[in-house]
């Protein structure tokens, strides 16, 4: 039982870590505390159940039109609004990420109305349950686990092998001096900004798994990706993906031990502890 609470725990967290690497890569590169990425992942449900209702798709290979849509909509958001407000107040720049937030949300409610919608088991590519040594792990539980930790190996091998990559952690260490090096420091937020979009986009693709596609779906995961991002330390990719996985650990640990309508209450207990003895996240520096 020990066995299967950790393995859905990882699952669980697994989803909220793509999240958590999300907003950990606008903030490392762009000092920009992000509200929407709930949002995005919201658009990545929608479009992946869209697809799937109308083309057939299975959300498995809708994974890269939903990662395709939400990085150039990632890129577009930052020309149309993220850029102008770069030089403002750090208020005013989480102030109009909120605003997104609260729009990309009331529209959502405005076209799709409030219902819960879900893809079928008997209607996925892959569906049932495999066993392992007692162990029973279903496997719409198990491909996003696959995924997420595939995506997660991706985006660390383009952010320290690639030269675009290498370019954004230039930026991010010293954006002056990146740009005496020929670096374009505006191109470079843009990608990073559609890059986290799109991965985002992705985790919500996935998600149609085996989770209800609603307007504020988001929510909840939106915030345990920052308390994932702050148990990881900001700014660290690998900080941010340890600590969605401790944040899906602790919550189904917690919802199988304890009433599950307490489980929060340890999820925030559990981030509290480690703040207060490592202020800076398990990986901060």
């Amino acid at each position: 039982m020990l066995t299967q609470i950790i393995v859905e725990g990882i699952i669980n967290g697994s989803i909220i870590a793509l999240v958590a690497i999300g907003i950990a890569l606008i903030w490392g590169v762009m000092g920009l505390l992000c509200f929407a990425q709930g949002e995005f992942l919201m658009i990545g449900m929608y479009t992946a159940f869209f697809l799937h209702q109308y083309l057939g798709f299975d959300p498995l290979f809708s994974l890269p039109i939903c990662a395709a849509v939400l990085f150039v909509f990632g890129i577009s958001v930052y020309k149309v609004m993220v850029r102008r407000v770069l030089t403002g107040p750090q208020l005013s720049q989480r102030l109009l990420t909120f605003g997104l937030s609260m729009m990309l949300c009331n529209l959502a409610l405005m076209f799709f109305k409030g219902d819960y919608r879900t893809i079928r088991d008997t209607e996925l590519l892959f569906s049932g349950s495999v066993s392992i040594g007692g162990l029973s792990i279903a496997i719409n539980k198990l491909i996003p686990l696959g995924v997420c930790l595939l995506l997660t190996l991706i985006l660390y091998l383009i952010l320290n092998v690639t030269r675009f990559g290498k370019a954004i952690q230039a930026v991010s260490m010293d954006k002056e001096a990146a740009s005496l090096m020929g670096i374009d420091s505006d191109r470079c937020y843009a990608l990073a900004f559609g890059l986290s979009c799109g991965i985002t986009g992705a985790a919500g693709c996935i998600l149609t798994y085996y989770y209800y596609v609603f307007p504020s779906v988001g929510t909840t995961f939106q915030l345990f990706g920052f308390i994932a991002v702050a148990l990881g330390g900001f700014g660290s990719i690998v900080g941010a993906f340890f600590g969605g996985v401790i944040m899906g650990l602790v919550d189904t640990g917690a919802g199988f031990v304890f009433n599950s309508a307490f489980k929060y209450l340890f999820v925030c207990v559990a981030y509290v502890l480690i703040v207060t003895f490592k202020p800076k996240g398990l990986f901060g520096k």
